[in-house]
């Protein structure tokens, strides 16, 4: 008897080292990813937003044109769009890349989806930048499918020019850019507010290249991008508390930047403390609410938006044909 148990005895403790052994070998290992570029720290500030360790990752590349991130938070993943292939892609740290929609369409030519939104219905909605338009996905974000309604195309009977990045207020306008014309007898470069019924106003025409749109946390104050290399910069305007938006001025002039640079002011975003990431000459601009530039996430790529996750702990950056991250102070 006394024989047999130290027989178990030797059995049970050979299995507990072999089943340790496996899981150390089934444990999944963390991605690499290779890293591009450089942190450029202009002021201490930075090291409060970003850690000084921190890295420019590059999670996926081979798209055309890569616009328009936004992170769902439910799934915990992100979806952007490839401006030149038509297509929505969704990323997440499990399965990396993987198409999230085919939007075919009858011209192979004709630029895709740029900026995605999400409504207060939590219905995606996309602006189509060859197509002058936003249209609404009937289905839900979970399920997608091309089944779509027209959310707004037009101004006074005109069609928009292409449509190109747009935000939501807390009370379901859409602020939405439409960059110049390419062709006479379109509408003037403009920025409109447009309301959940589709009711249009124009909030500014004076840009000559109106591009990316964010506001800060308290939604007194709107940010918008001028995507033009010959006045690169970004103005700040005072939000009322019905949304009306007023008092334009400058906020940021990266013009000296914009010859020698790839890109130029183009989507934005701003955390819940009120700094701002913004894509523009030679890489993503992290400026302060009082408008200091504290430093450049530098990739030598041509930036064309970033999106924040739900935790502000990573900052996602579509850059032309790549999609890269930076993680951040926590």
């Amino acid at each position: 008897m006394e024989i047999s148990n130290k027989i178990i005895g030797v059995l049970l403790a050979f299995l507990l080292i072999s089943s340790c052994g496996e899981q150390k070998k089934t444990k999944p290992q963390p991605k690499t990813f290779q890293t591009v570029g450089k942190i450029e720290r202009l002021d201490k500030a930075l090291d409060d937003v970003i850690s000084p360790h921190a890295v420019i990752e590059v999670l996926s590349t081979a798209h055309a044109w890569s616009e328009g991130p936004i992170w769902l938070k439910d799934e915990q993943k992100l979806v952007y769009t490839d401006v030149g292939h038509q297509k929505l892609y969704q990323w997440t740290e499990k399965d990396s890349v993987t198409l999230y929609l085919d939007m075919k369409d009858s011209d192979p030519e004709r630029p895709g989806p740029s900026a995605l939104l999400v409504d207060q219905n939590d219905s995606l909605v996309i602006l189509r930048y060859g197509h002058g338009e936003a249209v609404r996905m009937k289905s839900s974000i979970n399920n997608p499918t091309n089944d779509f309604e027209v959310f707004v195309d037009n101004y006074k009977g005109i069609r928009f020019n292409n449509t190109n990045d747009a935000t939501f207020h807390s009370n379901g306008n859409m602020i939405m850019s439409d960059p110049p014309p390419v062709e006479e007898g379109r509408l003037k470069a403009a920025v409109y507010s447009i309301s959940p019924l589709g009711e249009i106003e124009v909030v500014t025409d004076s840009l000559s290249s109106p591009n990316g749109i964010a506001f800060s946390p308290d939604e007194k104050t709107v940010y918008i991008a001028n995507a033009d290399w010959q006045h690169a910069i970004w103005i700040a305007a005072d939000v009322d508390e019905n949304g009306v938006i007023s008092n334009g001025r400058k906020f940021f002039d990266a013009t000296g930047n914009a010859p020698k640079e790839k890109g130029h002011p183009d989507g934005l975003k701003v955390n819940k403390k009120g700094v701002i990431f913004a894509t523009g000459p030679g890489g993503v601009y992290i400026l302060s609410q009082e408008g200091k530039h504290l430093g450049t996430i530098l990739n030598d790529e041509f930036n064309t938006n970033c999106v924040l996750d739900d935790t502000e702990e990573t900052l996602y950056i579509t850059s032309g044909p790549k999609l890269m991250r930076v993680k951040l102070k926590p």
